[in-house]
């Protein structure tokens, strides 16, 4: 017998490390100095339908997406790091926080009651 929120049986832990500052190393690449990461509950699927493939096309099959409540407004932020499938922040320490992330934070999308937040995997 399912018991609770349905949804909730599809959730799955994640982390989200927010971004500090970014800096620009000697070659002109970003270098991104975050928070430590906090872990979530989310239910985080793989993007589809006909508008994420629209806007993501090829690379819709690097992207997840995840509807979350309302509360979470203003807590996650477009080009935070996020430690997905599995990833997480273990052995990292203030100065490498995000170093083991797998997803940026592509888009934060607030709805009417929900959020709908579309993470793009980092090439690594």
């Amino acid at each position: 017998m399912i018991r609770g929120n349905i949804f909730e049986n599809w959730n799955k832990p994640c982390y989200i490390a927010r971004v500090k500052e970014i800096n620009t190393d000697e070659e002109g690449n970003q270098i991104k100095i975050c928070y430590k990461p906090e872990k979530y509950s989310f239910n985080i699927q793989n993007a589809s339908g006909y508008l994420d493939v629209t806007e993501y096309g090829e690379e819709v099959s690097k992207v997840k997406k995840a509807i979350i409540s309302m509360e979470y407004n203003n807590k996650i932020k477009e080009g935070d790091i996020a430690y997905l499938d599995g990833a997480t922040p273990e052995n990292e320490t203030e100065d490498t926080y995000g170093i083991n992330g797998n997803y940026i934070v592509d888009s934060v999308r607030p709805q009417n009651l929900a959020i709908a937040v579309y993470f793009k995997k980092l090439n690594k």
